[in-house]
């Protein structure tokens, strides 16, 4: 899979001077850990942050714009739920399945393995990859909310909110502004009420 560079950038009012290494660094390691963990950043992704008095931003190398798919192996229950005494599906491993979207015709691929003391049917599948937009809107989340911030302050929003003038955001300083590009293409996710896009503003 081809990967681009990923820049993502919030320009806010003035940041408290003292805090910007600080912020710089929460903010672009949170964010890169966090493509990491879902797949989409490699683990020697080179990460740049960036704090002004007006921004805080993150270049981070080779993003995927989806990870890979992976086969994962699901616990389901022990063998002695989830099979009857002639060794067809229990009720309650056909609910169990059905859950999972699958029909009575998949227990016929449940793999047995011991688990501890007891046998137990584990499911193989594969889990789809996580699509940059929602691993990034995630992480963008998570890097905004473990921020080291002492103290916020809460401030309304005037437009793309329900209640214009009476929705409220908590952040150090407003926001005006998200960024988030991937290669030359905008990852249309969200924060503190913005909606991200390619322009970015001088001081």
């Amino acid at each position: 899979m081809s990967t681009q560079n990923l820049l993502v950038e919030l320009f806010v009012e003035e940041l408290p001077p003292k805090a910007l290494p600080k912020l710089g660094a929460a903010f672009a390691n949170t964010l890169a850990a966090s493509l990491q963990a879902q797949g989409l950043a490699a683990a020697d992704a080179v990460i740049t942050p960036y704090a002004t008095p007006r921004r805080l931003a993150a270049h981070i190398t080779g993003v995927l714009g989806k990870a890979q798919d992976k086969a994962v192996q699901i616990k389901l229950m022990p063998v002695a739920v989830g099979l009857d005494k002639d060794g067809q599906p229990s009720p309650a491993l056909l609910k169990k399945l059905q859950a999972l979207g699958l029909d009575a015709s998949a227990a016929a691929q449940l793999n047995r393995q011991q688990d501890g003391k007891a046998e137990a049917l584990f499911l193989d599948t594969v889990e789809s990859g996580a699509t940059l937009e929602a691993g990034l809107q995630k992480a963008l989340d998570e890097a905004i909310a473990k921020l080291p911030i002492p103290k916020v302050m809460t401030y309304q929003l005037h437009t793309g909110c329900e209640l214009p003038g009476w929705s409220s955001v908590q952040f150090v300083r407003p926001a005006h502004g998200v960024v988030a590009l991937h290669g030359g293409s905008v990852v249309p996710v969200q924060a503190l009420g913005l909606h991200a896009g390619k322009s970015t503003r001088g001081h």
